[in-house]
């Protein structure tokens, strides 16, 4: 493993032999208090509210809680003026919806762009001119309910399926790079589906599982335990599937493609142990380590950016070599 830090060298570290344990993990809590970020009045209001209703009517409660943990909040999303030269809208069918993509370029190998969770597309868009200049073509997309997308509920899975949808419209991708969220719903629908896999797959802090989200949401919600009880057994009975299918753990086993895992020791949303043990599955995997980026500065750093598409030209470039012989050769 390698620790990346902004103002300093490289350093080379041995991994906890306790972080890449194969074991289960156990179903993880409602997060505690204080620890997923600073409330906004109204969201403080939100979980005052949410907590009085729960004591007097729960399933009420719960119903609401669902709601609200599958329709994600909306981010100022003007980051449509920041697009860089050569921004070509894609529309892309979903559930009788087009969610809004953007594509650069129209040659050379292709990499897809996959934000996180409450976020757009605007905040992959510092890769896109580094990786226009190594001569990629880019495809990002704004998932369900995010960015310029249309509202409306969505989860890991359903993400799944519009980057599917995306996929079976553009074409396979040679590499994709994905954030959070975005990642945990990549690495998931290509272990479902691998004749998707890219030759290449950067997850930047990737989100574990489903549970994972449901306890962020429950400690911004303040939930009760028999609150977030409540939560999970409606969210798995409305997903038709055990949640301890719904995760990255999982995925790792079937991704069979080297690939790259970067996450920042300090990230105070998704705990670094949870990358760690995810390349102690996944077999051909690097795990980048930084340190004081927290959770979404990480995307932002040039030196991370630097490291990401380095580590993408060296198996990707080879794959192309291959290629053009295989082209060239008599058949």
């Amino acid at each position: 493993m390698n620790d990346l830090r902004p103002d300093g060298p490289h350093l080379t570290a041995q991994l906890p032999s306790d972080l890449v344990s194969n074991t289960a993990i156990a179903a993880a809590p409602p997060v505690p208090m204080g620890t997923v970020a600073n409330l906004s009045p109204a969201l403080k209001a939100f979980s005052m509210a949410m907590r009085g209703l729960d004591r007097i009517a729960p399933r009420v409660s719960t119903d609401l809680m669902v709601k609200h943990f599958l329709r994600p909040r909306r981010r100022p999303s003007e980051y449509q003026t920041r697009l860089p030269e050569g921004a070509k809208r894609l529309a892309i069918d979903h559930r009788g919806q087009q969610l809004t993509g953007w594509s650069w370029g129209e040659s050379g190998p292709s990499v897809l762009l996959v934000h996180g969770w409450e976020d757009h597309s605007g905040a992959m868009l510092r890769l896109v001119g580094p990786l226009r200049k190594r001569g990629y073509q880019v495809v990002a997309m704004d998932a369900p309910g995010h960015g310029l997308s249309p509202a409306m509920d969505t989860h890991l899975l359903d993400t799944g399926e519009a980057l599917s949808t995306l996929m079976n419209q553009v074409g396979r991708f040679q590499a994709i790079i994905a954030h959070s969220y975005g990642g945990a719903a990549a690495a998931i629908l290509l272990a479902r589906q691998p004749r998707l896999m890219p030759d290449y797959l950067t997850l930047v802090s990737p989100m574990r599982d489903i549970r994972q989200h449901l306890a962020i949401f429950a400690g911004i919600a303040r939930l009760s335990q028999a609150g977030w009880d409540r939560l999970e057994h409606t969210m798995q009975r409305q997903l038709g599937q055990s949640l301890d299918d719904i995760s990255t753990l999982l995925a790792a086993e079937h991704i069979n493609v080297p690939g790259l895992i970067v996450h920042d020791r300090e990230d105070p949303l998704i705990p670094f142990a949870n990358s760690a043990r995810m390349a102690g599955r996944w077999t051909d995997a690097e795990l980048l380590a930084t340190q004081g980026l927290g959770h979404r500065r990480t995307l932002g750093c040039p030196e991370v950016a630097g490291e990401i598409l380095t580590r993408m030209d060296r198996c990707l470039e080879p794959r192309a070599e291959r290629c053009r012989h295989t082209a060239g050769s008599p058949v």
